[in-house]
């Protein structure tokens, strides 16, 4: 069994999901974008982008909520700490840790996140500070092209069946990931779209998080 709902994400700050590769004729840092078979080109968040910050929100909330993480990233230190936890944390279970097996395998699938409309950029020139005066960097001047306030986009999120008692795990993670930071500083809503589904998946006692990510945080905001 897969376990699916969809992912909503709105624009609540300035949106960059930065690009490795500069604009030519525009900005220094670009939003992510994929080139389409006619040559344009489209806005979009990379699952990737959004995995991994769900995997940093489950890690900061899990041990408050009666879940585990080692809260390691470094395989020999995740190794150790699961040696001395007896067993994977929660938060390995669900993303995946490194395992000479399909047993470290993530249990989570996340697609990339494609345009709901058409966002609208800006580019906004940015420098940066030396820490030790708090002034300007010299050469730090740079221009970020930005997606605007409001700009949604939309992915699909899949769970392995067998995760399923970490369902409650990931929604928590959804709803942390919207008091966080996205991509470089930028805030962003989220809305879980499942149409119902989630409903015989998640127990009686995280009913009230499931009916919370289901509706905007930051409606009206934006």
């Amino acid at each position: 069994m897969v376990i699916r709902f969809r992912l909503r994400l709105r624009a609540v700050s300035l949106l960059t999901v930065g690009w490795g590769i500069p604009d030519v004729l525009g900005a220094d840092i670009v939003t992510a974008r994929k080139v389409k078979a006619d040559g344009t080109y489209e806005y979009y968040v990379p699952g990737s982008t959004v995995k991994g910050v769900l995997r940093s929100a489950a890690s900061r909330v899990a041990g408050a909520y009666g879940f585990t993480s080692c809260g390691e990233v470094d395989p020999e230190k995740v190794r150790k700490a699961h040696e001395a936890m007896g067993g994977p944390c929660d938060v390995c279970t669900l993303f995946g840790y490194p395992y000479p097996s399909v047993e470290g395998a993530s249990k989570v699938y996340v697609s990339d996140f494609s345009p709901v409309g058409r966002p609208a950029p800006v580019i906004v020139a940015r420098t940066a500070l030396r820490d030790d005066t708090q002034t300007v960097r010299e050469g730090s001047l740079r221009s970020v092209e930005h997606l605007l306030p409001g700009s949604e986009f939309v992915g699909e999120v899949r769970v392995d069946g067998a995760a399923s008692r970490l369902v409650p795990l990931l929604l928590l993670a959804v709803a942390e990931l919207r008091t966080s930071r996205v991509g470089r500083g930028s805030l962003v809503d989220a809305r879980v779209e499942d149409g119902g589904a989630l409903d015989a998946v998640v127990a009686p006692e995280w009913r009230g998080l499931l009916e919370g990510v289901r509706s905007w945080l930051w409606e009206g905001v934006v």
